[in-house]
């Protein structure tokens, strides 16, 4: 068998062959490459010497809408800006017009409830890990349909393991970069165990974060902890669900809101626990290690903050959106 050598014609045959039904949710995607938005899945193609590509150096945000209003979108765009100057990946020129492509790409999409991804790549050259041979940086916004948990999730609760793998380095786990191999090798021993979620250790035996979410714990004396900063990506849920937990304090049903060292035990004992994240917002975690979590039913505090934090991105006049319809 002789393998093709394919004209341009050929090219974008074969891509069209290539079409499958989980692209359905693919809606649109600006590319600074080419300077533009496309609609058609099969054309969402990033050059495979983009660092991006082969050596995962890129860094990334997802946000969502809810009726064309995203939900902090300034604290999803400055962590964003903060992590590539970090890593010395400059943004591409096209990342001053950022309010204009978020809104033309969304527009484009056609829907309104989605979930969007900015992505600044350090850009094609070389194929090798030098950061120093592109010569501009690439710009990717995706729009994909919101899919949300199933809502049995948050009724009954969700299963965890204790992860099979030590946590990432904290220099590494504070940034969100695309180099996550590890992440997806939680994922795949979370799902293998037939769990929901897998959660991460160090090596100092304090907890870090699951695959792409945060988690906190409810103490049984009414305290909601979170692990510190410093060994995990400052979630933007994971900080507003801090800052509702913060308003209960207030009113009496917890009793501190603290970052903390996070054990084993700490989690096994908890009256409940919480995965966090912008598509879970918070998850109820009723098993750990095949063990009941609490009652090892979804807890009242999970429950208060869900209702608090959907208000936040639900409420037209909430000042956490950004209308992006417009």
């Amino acid at each position: 068998m002789t393998t093709p050598v394919l004209t341009r014609d050929e090219y974008f045959q074969a891509l069209d062959r290539f079409r499958r039904p989980y692209q359905a949710a693919y809606l649109a995607m600006y590319s600074s490459q080419i300077g533009g938005i496309v609609t058609d899945p099969a054309l969402w193609n990033v050059p495979a010497d983009d660092h991006m590509v082969h050596r995962g150096d890129a860094v990334f945000e997802v946000f969502k809408c809810l009726g064309g209003r995203a939900y902090c979108l300034d604290d999803h765009l400055e962590k964003l800006k903060a992590t590539a100057a970090l890593l010395a990946i400059k943004t591409p020129p096209e990342f001053e017009s950022l309010g204009s492509i978020l809104r033309d790409t969304l527009r484009a999409g056609g829907e309104k409830d989605v979930l969007v991804r900015v992505t600044i790549s350090r850009g094609p050259g070389g194929f090798t890990s030098s950061p120093y041979e592109s010569p501009v940086g690439l710009l990717l916004v995706t729009v994909l349909r919101l899919k949300p948990p199933a809502p049995e999730k948050y009724e009954n609760g969700v299963r965890v393991i204790t992860a099979p793998f030590l946590a990432k380095d904290p220099v590494v786990a504070t940034m969100k970069t695309c180099s996550y191999i590890q992440n997806v090798l939680v994922k795949k021993a979370a799902l293998d165990a037939g769990a929901d979620y897998a959660v991460c250790f160090g090596r100092d035996g304090l907890m870090t974060e699951s695959s792409t979410e945060n988690i906190a714990l409810v103490s049984r004396d009414g305290e909601f902890l979170a692990p510190d900063w410093s060994l995990i990506l400052n979630g933007t849920t994971l900080k507003r669900l801090m800052a509702l937990a913060g308003g209960l304090v207030r009113e009496g049903r917890l009793k501190a809101v603290r970052h903390a060292g996070l054990t084993r035990d700490m989690a096994r004992q908890a009256a409940e626990a919480l995965v966090c994240s912008t598509s879970t917002d918070a998850l109820p975690i009723v098993t750990w290690d095949g063990e009941p979590l609490g009652s090892g039913r979804p807890g009242p505090v999970a429950r208060e903050l869900l209702r608090r934090i959907r208000a936040e991105y639900t409420d037209p006049a909430s000042p956490w959106l950004t209308d992006l319809s417009n």
